[in-house]
């Protein structure tokens, strides 16, 4: 039994650990789940009444049946966001999760303008508190960036190395003296005219003196 009025509603003491705001924060929520429920059984009131009216009054109206059916709608309503408020606001504060907290209850405080204004108050209240100890947790100095002005920068593009071309090839002409100079015949000098001829002919082609 315990556990599931647990689950519904939620304690009224914070946990320690709390900062100051964020405790109060949680204050203030917890009041307006309060203020859920209450404005739930309002409105289940005004709902029976106004049903009650239309079935044994002769000639109630039509608005008389249309403000049964609303208050209806918004019992169920108002009983839905004291228990899902408090999983998404009480709870996640309880947990340490106050972004998601401050966020979700930017919703209820649209469900709260239902329940009679007074819990729409109370998370506005809340929502002041989350904000202001978030705000005082940052660092000083930090500035987020407002949305679209932070551009990633592209590395710029550097093309490959060319790749090394082999030199061109020598003409024929130029290898062939290549090879006559890698590959030059044995010379012998004439001791007759000084004149220099190749080493395998027997005799001097200028003088005819023979080969030594």
């Amino acid at each position: 039994m315990t556990s599931s009025v647990g689950t519904i509603f939620a304690h009224g003491s914070s946990p320690p650990w709390l900062p100051r705001e964020v405790a109060e924060g949680r204050r203030f929520a917890w009041w307006a789940q309060i203020m859920f429920f209450l404005a739930a059984v309002v409105w289940f009131i005004i709902a029976i009444v106004s049903i009650t009216v239309y079935s044994v009054h002769s000639d109630p109206g039509a608005g008389t049946l249309a403000l049964g059916l609303f208050g209806l709608v918004a019992m169920v309503i108002c009983f839905l966001a004291a228990i899902f408020m408090k999983r998404t606001v009480i709870d996640a504060i309880d947990q340490g999760r106050f972004h998601d907290a401050k966020n979700d209850t930017i919703i209820w405080i649209v469900f709260g303008l239902i329940g009679i204004v007074l819990p729409a108050l109370f998370l506005m209240l809340t929502y002041v508190k989350l904000s202001d100890s978030l705000a005082a947790q940052q660092p000083a100095g930090y500035a987020p960036y407002a949305p679209g002005t932070v551009q990633v920068q592209q590395p710029a593009y550097v093309p490959p190395p060319a790749p090394i071309q082999p030199p061109p090839a020598a003409p024929a002409s130029d290898q062939q003296a290549q090879a006559y100079h890698a590959h030059q015949t044995p010379m012998v000098r004439c001791k007759n005219c000084s004149v220099q001829y190749p080493m395998f002919m027997h005799s001097c082609p200028n003088c005819g003196a023979p080969k030594e």
